[in-house]
């Protein structure tokens, strides 16, 4: 199952704004090579496939067993790589942990708690 990621205004408004200053000097300056990151607003979305879940943003790609998971709890913590909002979840499992930001997040963690009930809410 595909959830879409949420895109926070303010980020948007960061992605516009360095890509209207890449542009400026692609068209400006003929020795700077400049790059547009719309990656980040087309790749981003989490997938939970059977026994796996993964997370989408830009380049990046992140995943976890479910059954790894531990536990999921809301968080507004700033320095994450992997959502485009301050409104996330983060994921907790035995080794690693993930932060994402998803337009439906009661479904994808009740899509979560489907392959692992014993996930911490």
């Amino acid at each position: 199952m595909k959830f879409k990621g949420k895109i926070a205004v303010w980020f948007r408004l960061i992605l516009l704004a360095g890509n209207l200053v890449m542009a400026y000097e692609l068209v400006a300056s003929n020795d700077v090579s400049a790059e547009i990151a719309a990656a980040l607003d087309v790749r981003n979305y989490v997938v939970v496939d059977g026994d796996r879940m993964a997370i989408y943003f830009g380049i990046m790609k992140n995943s976890m067993e479910i059954s790894e998971i531990r536990e999921i709890r809301r968080t507004c913590n700033p320095i994450s790589a992997t959502a485009a909002s301050l409104d996330r979840i983060e994921i907790k499992g035995r080794r690693q942990e993930m932060i994402c930001a998803v337009r439906d997040r009661d479904r994808l963690i009740e899509e979560l708690l489907r392959g692992n009930p014993m996930i911490k809410v």
